[in-house]
């Protein structure tokens, strides 16, 4: 997986993900200034390309939240393969 065949939105969301943990187009568009639209369909393409998955269940516990918190959207994380190649990417 590298980075380099991404557009520079795809990286940022990919990264505010890796920072955040799992999150929604809703919010992923809000905090990046995004059209919605524009966001649920890079979340999909980066879906289809390997780097994120669907959050499965009813309840997710966002890092540093005391409590879980009722998913009420399609919430995105990353694949093992993405966290390591941000990892990498960071050092």
């Amino acid at each position: 997986m590298r980075l380099d065949s991404l557009t520079q939105p795809e990286r940022d969301i990919l990264f505010r993900i890796y920072k955040h943990g799992p999150d929604c187009a809703k919010f992923i568009s809000r905090q990046l200034k995004l059209e919605l639209a524009e966001a649920m369909q890079i979340l999909r393409l980066l879906q289809q390309k390997g780097w994120l998955e669907r959050v499965e269940g009813r309840f997710l516990k966002p890092k540093g939240w005391r409590h879980a918190k009722h998913m009420n959207h399609t919430y995105y994380d990353l694949t093992r393969k993405a966290k390591l190649a941000l990892r990498k990417y960071k050092e």
